[in-house]
């Protein structure tokens, strides 16, 4: 159409990066641009538009009226070219390009560096960034806002995307060596054993520790600390020196370990998943095949002490489905 305006989508990036720092000095400095090509790009495209976007202040700009009714859609509009660039990404096979993944921390401990082995070793052009969060809450929020590609995480209970499941997920205790509890249960143990033990806990902040505080009032107690730390690897040293029990997911145990694992007796399991926005589902079957193959749920060196008719943690990456 003859009235259309050709506007470029880094002239809506500069605009919108301006509106949201205030500042044409910031904006400059978080594009990594020179404030005058800032400047000088910001004027063409008022010209093209024939219309005044910023009020030019002393200490600063503010978005006139035609500015704020623009600023919606340049957001959508990047959005759109955001989404459009990732659908055409897992089209073309992933050649290259970035990953974004967002999971939890115990996840990206135990499981992902041997997933991501596998993935560079498939896509060596693609570049991957991890995002690591306390909470499976904040790991899908980021997926839903379209600032990851795909989630390694706890199996959703609401997900309208591809879901493709990885296996469970086992919980061990970790104690030291010479734990009372080692030498009277045959490497095995129960929640409620530990009613009367101080813990080696998860800083109250971490999802983790909603989730072992829950199983254990399933058992009718609170469990007490004796120190709360947000890391798992931590978790497990801080248990193996003595200070008490914890509990992590056997994917997050070192080899060798540095204290006793303890098979819990009835098991703990988690479902664990790759899910990812519908836009997405090509690039999350290609990353959850890695996973499945390399990501470990259950690893080598402590198979051994679990049943052989435990239920497989390794069973197979199927097909995309919706959560119940």
């Amino acid at each position: 159409m003859e009235d259309e305006i050709p506007l470029s989508l880094r002239q809506l990036q500069y605009f919108t990066v301006v509106a949201e720092t205030g500042s044409v000095t910031r904006a400059a400095e978080r594009l990594r641009i020179s404030q005058p090509s800032l400047s000088h790009q910001l004027r063409v495209l008022e010209t093209a538009l024939g219309a005044t976007l910023f009020d030019r202040r002393p200490r600063g700009i503010a978005l006139t009226p035609v500015g704020r009714a623009m600023l919606p859609g340049a957001k959508a509009a990047l959005a759109a070219a955001s989404d459009a660039r990732r659908s055409a990404r897992a089209a073309a096979g992933l050649d290259e390009g970035e990953l974004r993944i967002a999971t939890s921390l115990s996840l990206a401990l135990g499981v992902l560096p041997h997933a991501l082995r596998e993935w560079f070793a498939e896509h060596p052009g693609v570049q991957v960034r991890v995002h690591e969060h306390s909470h499976a809450d904040l790991v899908t929020a980021q997926v839903l806002a379209g600032e990851a590609d795909v989630a390694l995480g706890v199996h959703p209970e609401q997900w309208n995307g591809p879901i493709f499941d990885l296996g469970d997920e086992e919980m061990v205790v970790i104690v030291a060596h010479g734990d009372p509890l080692v030498r009277s249960r045959n490497g095995r143990t129960a929640i409620r054993e530990l009613r009367n033990r101080r813990w080696v806990l998860p800083a109250v902040t971490d999802g983790f520790s909603e989730y072992v505080e829950r199983l254990c009032a399933e058992e009718g107690f609170t469990p007490e600390a004796a120190i709360r730390s947000s890391g798992v690897g931590t978790l497990v040293a801080l248990a193996a020196s003595g200070l008490g029990p914890t509990l992590v997911p056997v994917n997050a145990v070192p080899d060798p370990p540095p204290g006793a694992v303890l098979v819990l007796a009835p098991p703990i399991r988690r479902r664990i998943a790759v899910f990812a926005a519908s836009s997405n589902e090509d690039l999350a079957r290609a990353f959850a095949d890695c996973a499945h193959r390399h990501g470990r749920l259950m690893p080598d060196h402590l198979e051994s002490l679990f049943a052989p008719t435990r239920r497989s943690a390794r069973r197979g990456a199927g097909r995309p489905t919706s959560s119940p």
